[in-house]
């Protein structure tokens, strides 16, 4: 575990990343009410496995977008901007985590060393076009593991496997054996998730979370 890395990758993404109309600002990471932003509890972790949020230009102005949370939490995660008609150039060996046609399961073993792990941010159709631009790239095709709900509900699907961004990245890293990483990524996606919707009123919000309006 190490200082504060991971938060210097996020400056190209959080540029104009909320409308001014928003009467109560949010937090430029974990998108909540600043009020309700719990950012500075975060532990941060430098991690073997390298993961890469190639994201859509539409994404970076979203609230919602994940990425950044996890950027905040992992060292030696990074946003890059994805552009179609230039795509930016990846490793011979790096792993695309996309659920196409010809994708197979993720392997540990294929995380054992420091593997680069490019995830597509965005919507899925904007994944899904990321991914078909990339399908002649000489990429490792791999998919993850069924049978895991999202917890970034924030993001309606008819597909409950359908996960965020953040939560992929901390898949992958469970899958390499960095649990403690994982596991802290997951639970903020889960609690940032959960203070949004007690934002929008769809959740009961804890008393813990309330600002202390007598101090």
């Amino acid at each position: 575990m190490v200082g504060n890395g991971g938060a210097a990758n996020l400056h190209v993404s959080m540029r104009r990343v909320y409308p001014a109309s928003y009467s109560i600002p949010r937090c430029q990471i974990c998108g909540v009410h600043e009020h309700l932003c719990f950012c500075a509890g975060f532990p941060v972790f430098a991690t073997r496995t390298r993961i890469v949020f190639l994201q859509h230009p539409q994404e970076a102005k979203k609230p919602t977008n994940s990425a950044r949370l996890a950027c905040r939490i992992l060292s030696d995660a990074s946003i890059v901007a994805w552009s179609r008609v230039d795509p930016p150039p990846f490793p011979d060996d790096a792993i695309l985590l996309y659920p196409s046609l010809d994708a197979t399961p993720l392997e540990p073993h294929e995380l054992a060393g420091s593997a680069t792990v490019v995830i597509p941010d965005g919507t899925w159709s904007q994944a899904s076009r990321i991914a078909s631009v990339l399908k002649n790239r000489p990429f490792l095709r791999r998919i993850l593991p069924l049978g895991n709900a999202t917890a970034w509900t924030v993001r309606q699907s008819d597909d409950p496997e359908r996960i965020s961004s953040a939560q992929a990245a901390a898949m992958a890293l469970h899958l390499a054996g960095e649990t403690e990483a994982a596991t802290s990524l997951y639970d903020a996606v889960r609690e940032a998730g959960r203070r949004i919707l007690a934002m929008r009123g769809m959740v009961r919000s804890d008393p813990e979370d309330e600002p202390d309006l007598a101090s």
